[in-house]
C-alpha cells in the first residue's frame, strides 16, 4: 500500500517527538514494519544525533510541543535528555571557570562552639548501632576495617568526615572506588549536616564546613589526589582500580604531621593492597583493626533478612560480600587481575553510535539483567565498552517488556540478543515481533554458553574490554567457573537453592558475542565453530 507524503511527514514528526516506532504505527494505522523501513530509509535517527546542548534542547522542545499528554516512553526520553543537558552544562561551567582562572575563595561559616559540636555528637550517637559506635570511638591515628556490605559504613563515613572537619584542624579527604561511590558519601555528609543544622558551602567536589575546613570527595585517580592534604579516608579500598599505586601516592601526603589514615572496605583478593594490609598485621602494626560481618551487624540490631540475601547469591559470593572472606579466583574463568585491568569509571554513558545488547531473563529470585556494549576504535585498535547496565529485580513480564522497549527506542541498537530459554521464551518472542531484525531470541545450550564464555574470556585476556567498577558485576564475572562434564566443559556459576546467578555475566556475554570473534568448542570428540 502506498502512503502519501503527509502520512510520512506525520510519522516522522511523531517519531522525532518521542513516540516509539510501534506507537507511531498504532496512531496512524500503519504497519509497524513500514515505520521501521521509513526510519531506516529516510535516516530519521540522524536528526537526533546532535549531542550539543542546543541539539538536545531542540529534541526536548520537539517532544513537549504537542498539546497531548506525554506517553511513558516520551517521559523517559525527556528525563534522559534533561540529564544529558545538565551534565553538558556543568562541564561547560567547569571549563569556563578554568578559563577565567582561579575563582575567588568562598568565605566559610563561623566555627561552631564546642558545646554545639558535643550536642551534635551525642544526638548522633543515639541513632547508631553498637558496631558503628565502636568504630567511631576508635581515635587511633591509623584505622582499618573489613566490613560487610549493606552495614551503613558509607553513611557513617559521611558523619565522620563532617565531625572531623568541625573538630580537627585538617581537611577531610575521602577517596572512593568510583565517582558514584564518592558522590554517595558526599550526599550522606550533606544529609548529616542538614539533619543537625550545620551550615556548609558547596564548592566543586568539596563541602566547606564551619571554621573553614573542607570535606573533599574524590574518585580513585592517583593523579588528581596528589594535590590535596588532610585526614585521609580510603573508601572501599580493595575495589580501587590501582590500589597499590594509590597507596604509594597518598600515604606520604597523609602522614605529614598528625593526619589520620582510615582504610574501609569489603574484601576482594588477598593479593591486592587491602588484602596485604589485612593479612600482614605485623608489617602494618600501627593500624587498629576491626571486622564487622553481616552476622555481627544483625546481632547489634541491624534489620536484615539474611535468608533472603543468601537465596540470591552462591555461597562463595555471599561469603565474600557479607562474611568478610577474601575471594579466590583459582577456579574462576576470569582472574581478578584481568577484571581489575578492565575497570573504566567513565565507560557508562550514552553514545550516538551503534551498540549491541544482551538480556538475561529472570523472575522472582532471578534478576533480569540488561547490558549494552559498543565496539569502537581507539588509536587504530578495536575496543569494547559497556555503555549501559541495568537490573530488573522481581519485575513482572509486561513492565520488563516496556522497559526493554524504552531502551531500544532511546539507543541505536544494531542487535539485541534476549534469553529465550524457559520462562524467557514468550518475552523474547514478543520483543522480536515489536522489533524484527533487531531483537534476536537466543536459546542457551551448553555449547553456546561455552562459546560465549570463552569469547568474554578472550576480551578480558587481550585487555580490549572496558567495564564499570561495579561490585555486583565483578562478583558475577568471577563467579563463572570452568567445570568438567562427560561431554566436555560447562561454564556457569554455582547455584544456591536452585537459584540461577551471574545474570549480569550472561547479559554481557550476549551483548559482546559479535565482538569476541568465533570460538572453537569441543563436543563429543568433534570441534564446532560457534558464534
Amino acid at each position: 500500500m502506498a502512503y502519501s507524503e503527509n502520512v510520512k511527514k506525520e510519522a516522522k514528526r511523531l517519531y522525532l517527538s518521542g513516540y516509539s516506532a510501534s506507537e507511531v504505527a498504532d496512531r496512524l494505522g500503519v504497519n509497524p514494519d513500514t515505520i521501521f523501513r521509513w526510519r531506516a530509509r529516510y535516516k530519521w535517527d540522524e536528526e537526533t544525533t546532535d549531542d550539543s546542548v542546543a541539539g538536545i534542547k531542540k529534541q526536548i522542545a520537539a517532544i513537549t510541543a504537542s498539546e497531548e499528554d506525554l506517553s511513558e516512553a516520551q517521559t523517559r526520553k525527556i528525563e534522559k535528555l534533561t540529564k544529558a543537558v545538565d551534565k553538558l552544562e556543568r562541564s561547560s561551567e567547569r571549563e569556563g571557570k578554568k578559563a577565567r582562572g582561579r575563582k575567588r575563595k568562598k568565605e566559610a561559616p563561623d566555627a561552631l562552639r564546642a558545646e554545639v559540636i558535643g550536642d551534635i555528637r551525642s544526638r548522633a550517637y543515639d541513632t547508631l548501632y553498637k558496631y558503628q559506635r565502636d568504630w567511631i570511638e576508635d581515635d587511633s591515628r591509623f584505622r582499618l576495617i573489613q566490613k560487610s556490605r549493606q552495614t551503613g559504613f558509607s553513611y557513617l563515613t559521611g558523619f565522620e568526615v563532617m565531625m572531623g572537619a568541625l573538630t580537627r584542624n585538617e581537611n577531610q579527604i575521602v577517596v572512593s572506588a568510583s565517582q558514584d561511590q564518592s558522590d554517595i558519601v558526599r550526599r550522606y555528609c550533606t544529609l548529616w549536616a542538614d539533619k543537625y543544622e550545620v551550615e556548609y558551602l558547596e564548592d566543586g567536589n568539596s563541602l566547606i564546613m564551619p571554621g573553614g575546613k573542607r570535606c573533599i570527595f574524590l574518585p580513585c585517580n592517583p593523579r588528581t589526589v596528589q594535590g590535596y592534604t588532610g585526614d585521609l579516608y580510603l573508601d572501599e579500598f580493595a575495589w580501587h582500580m590501582k590500589n597499590r599505586l594509590m597507596w604509594s601516592t597518598v600515604i606520604p601526603i597523609a602522614t605529614q604531621g598528625k593526619k589520620r589514615v582510615t582504610v574501609i572496605s569489603t574484601p576482594y583478593t588477598e593479593t591486592d593492597m587491602f588484602g596485604e594490609l589485612v593479612t600482614n598485621p605485623d608489617k602494618y602494626s600501627r593500624f587498629s583493626r576491626h571486622t564487622v560481618t553481616i552476622h555481627d551487624a544483625i546481632k547489634d540490631g541491624l534489620p536484615v533478612d539474611i535468608e533472603d540475601i543468601q537465596s540470591l547469591l552462591d555461597d562463595i559470593s555471599f561469603a565474600q560480600a557479607y562474611e568478610c572472606k577474601f575471594f579466590s579466583d583459582v577456579l574462576s574463568l576470569l582472574s581478578s587481575d584481568e577484571v581489575r585491568a578492565a575497570f573504566d569509571d567513565g565507560c557508562l554513558h550514552y553514545v550516538p553510535g551503534w551498540v549491541n545488547g544482551g538480556v538475561d531473563i529472570g523472575r522472582y529470585k532471578d534478576l533480569t539483567a540488561l547490558i549494552l556494549a559498543e565496539q569502537y576504535l581507539e588509536s587504530g585498535e578495536k575496543l569494547v565498552a559497556v555503555r549501559y547496565m541495568d537490573i530488573l529485580n522481581s519485575m513482572a513480564f509486561e513492565p520488563q517488556k516496556s522497559h526493554i522497549a524504552s531502551v531500544i527506542e532511546i539507543w541505536k541498537i544494531k542487535r539485541m540478543a534476549i534469553d529465550a530459554t524457559g520462562i524467557g521464551a514468550n518475552l523474547a518472542e514478543d520483543m522480536q515481533k515489536l522489533y524484527p531484525g533487531k531483537v534476536i531470541p537466543t536459546t542457551f545450550t551448553r555449547e553456546k554458553k561455552e562459546s560465549w564464555a570463552l569469547g568474554v574470556k578472550k576480551l578480558f585476556e587481550s585487555g580490549k574490554i572496558r567495564i564499570p567498577n561495579d561490585r555486583d558485576l565483578v562478583m558475577q564475572l568471577q563467579s563463572i567457573k570452568r567445570k568438567p562434564t562427560e561431554r566436555g566443559f560447562t561454564y556457569d556459576a554455582d547455584r544456591n537453592e536452585q537459584v540461577k546467578h551471574a545474570d549480569l555475566f550472561w547479559a554481557l556475554a550476549l551483548a559482546v558475542q559479535d565482538f569476541a570473534g568465533r570460538r572453537r568448542v569441543m563436543t563429543s570428540g568433534n570441534i564446532k565453530i560457534l558464534r
